[in-house]
């Protein structure tokens, strides 16, 4: 190779590296775009009619045959129907509790809902999952468990047996910012199965600020929020597991509550979600997805739960203040109570309390005050 070739060469190596460097960049694009779209094929499903929230959410009408809890490979063979109910009448104490300064929390889908044989479903988007898939990055198992600070009351070890459990949760919007979110749940376990209902704020899974409802279910491979990932069936037309709380509880004022209860079926082992003053059935998580809770639960938890990355400001949690013993101005759980191996609601006695950082985060079990069994908790202020 003579000095001018050998010239030319090394003057164009970079440039060919740099196109190479390109092409391969682009394809990587197109290849995780292409995924995307396999992930909203397979999570949002024709749609009969859809609902549009004054929040920007839109909800699609989904036969109930064709919602995704049926794509879970136990449940292809399943003699379900929209008109499901729990075989045995699940009662449930009323409150009896009456206050000019309490007010149940009520959420609804615009025009009475879907149409009788669907259900209302969330649409996913693609900057949904990208901005799910961008904080799993810095979001691994172990930096949650890092970053995951709880304040709860929980049931004591020993031979636990739970048909049920739920409470009336204050419905609250703790500020948070980022990756964070900040939630009050409560929670039925039984070896690697747990199932979970509350109130939750994250922008990572929903791309606001607002405060809604969810479950959260972790069975075999199923590990996800709402309908995330297979498992919970859908009953009911009018609603939906993720609507937004609009009235949410002031500090000093008026407080709004959410009564949510988990329910087994005593006969067919499926655990019902119950909600509002009603104790309207929305669905469940069919028996036959679970190992450990395919029978009784054997541990319960109330309280709140948030995460931040270490070395951030840390969101509120609850009302965002330090806790003063009082319903008016703590985020709590009330009514808290589990439904024993007999299938009867009682109270639940000998919680054990548990705060991982009580430097800034605070939980009080009462056991019998006026509200019923209570659990407080909270803290601290916002700091920007």
């Amino acid at each position: 190779m003579d000095l001018c070739a050998f010239l030319l060469v090394l003057f164009l190596s970079p440039l060919l590296l740099g196109y190479n460097g390109v092409e391969g960049a682009r394809e990587l694009l197109e290849r995780e775009d292409m995924e995307l779209e396999k992930q909203l094929k397979l999570l949002n499903k024709p749609a009969v009619k859809t609902i549009e929230t004054e929040y920007g959410d839109t909800y699609d009408c989904v036969d109930f045959y064709k919602q995704p809890a049926f794509d879970h490979p136990l449940l292809k063979n399943h003699s379900f129907h929209f008109q499901m109910k729990p075989t045995l009448s699940l009662k449930r104490n009323r409150d009896h509790v009456s206050s000019r300064e309490r007010e149940s929390a009520h959420i609804e889908l615009k025009g009475g809902g879907c149409p009788v044989g669907t259900v209302p479903i969330r649409r996913i988007t693609k900057e949904d999952l990208i901005r799910e898939r961008n904080a799993s990055k810095l979001m691994s198992f172990a930096d949650n468990t890092i970053g995951a600070h709880y304040a709860v009351a929980r049931t004591r070890p020993g031979p636990n047996k739970f048909n049920g459990a739920g409470a009336r949760l204050s419905v609250q919007n703790p500020r948070v910012s980022g990756r964070q979110y900040s939630a009050s749940r409560f929670m039925l376990r039984n070896g690697n199965d747990a199932i979970q209902a509350g109130w939750r704020v994250d922008p990572t899974l929903y791309g606001d600020t607002r405060t809604r409802r969810f479950i959260h279910l972790d069975a075999g491979q199923s590990h996800c929020f709402n309908t995330r990932c297979p498992g919970f069936v859908q009953v009911r037309s009018d609603e939906p597991l993720d609507l937004v709380y609009s009235q949410v509880s002031k500090r000093g004022g008026v407080t709004y509550e959410a009564p949510l209860f988990i329910d087994r079926d005593l006969v067919n082992g499926n655990w019902w979600l119950l909600v509002g003053e009603r104790n309207i059935e929305v669905g469940f998580w069919p028996r036959r997805i679970f190992s450990g809770l395919a029978d009784l639960a054997s541990y319960a938890e109330w309280g709140g739960e948030l995460f931040y990355l270490p070395g951030t400001p840390p969101p509120e949690m609850g009302s965002g203040f330090p806790l003063v013993g009082n319903t008016k101005y703590d985020a709590f759980l009330r009514n808290v109570e589990v439904m024993n191996a007999a299938g009867k609601t009682i109270n639940v006695y000998n919680l054990q309390t548990f705060v991982d950082d009580t430097r800034k985060y605070g939980v009080v079990d009462l056991e019998n005050t006026k509200v019923g069994h209570l659990v407080l908790y909270g803290g601290p202020p916002y700091s920007s």
